[in-house]
């Protein structure tokens, strides 16, 4: 370590002039700089997550129904995955229906609950009751329903 006698620090000042910064000042700005930064990494995944979300749930259908009526169903602490091009929405009253993936709606709201689209057609119910998995201390579920059916992509009953 140097010591500088007050003469060098006198030329060191006047050569360096106003570019001149002690260790405390860089430290303070580095701080700032990387608060700043921060914040605005924040902002633009608060913005992206907004801008994804709105995407999922606020695009209009091509029925009389807005889609913001419908929000995806939630599953696995996320949306509905698209599977065939359609995922499940959800109503204000829990029913559920399907929309495609630009978020038109393609079936209404209008089963008591119905399984992902597998090789053109989805399994639905009309009736049943919400169970508890045996061991999941309430994290898990399923859907008992005696009256199970299958449907296509216009929600038409199928056999």
């Amino acid at each position: 370590m140097r010591i500088y006698t007050e003469e060098r620090y006198r030329m060191m000042h006047d050569y360096y002039g106003a570019f001149h910064v002690s260790v405390r000042q860089r430290y303070r700005l580095r701080f700032l700089v990387c608060t700043v930064l921060a914040v605005l990494a924040i902002l633009l995944e608060i913005r992206l997550f907004t801008l994804y979300h709105d995407r999922c749930t606020a695009i209009s259908s091509g029925n009389s129904h807005p889609a913001s009526l419908y929000v995806p169903y939630r599953y696995d602490n996320g949306n509905d995955p698209v599977q065939e091009g359609v995922y499940r929405i959800v109503d204000e009253k829990g029913r559920i229906g399907y929309a495609d993936e630009h978020g038109n709606t393609l079936v209404e709201p209008r089963f008591a609950f119905g399984f992902p689209f597998e090789n053109g057609k989805a399994k639905v119910t009309d009736t049943g009751e919400l169970e508890e998995a045996p061991g999941s201390d309430g994290e898990y579920h399923y859907w008992e329903s005696d009256d199970w059916y299958y449907i296509d992509r216009k929600g038409q009953r199928i056999e």
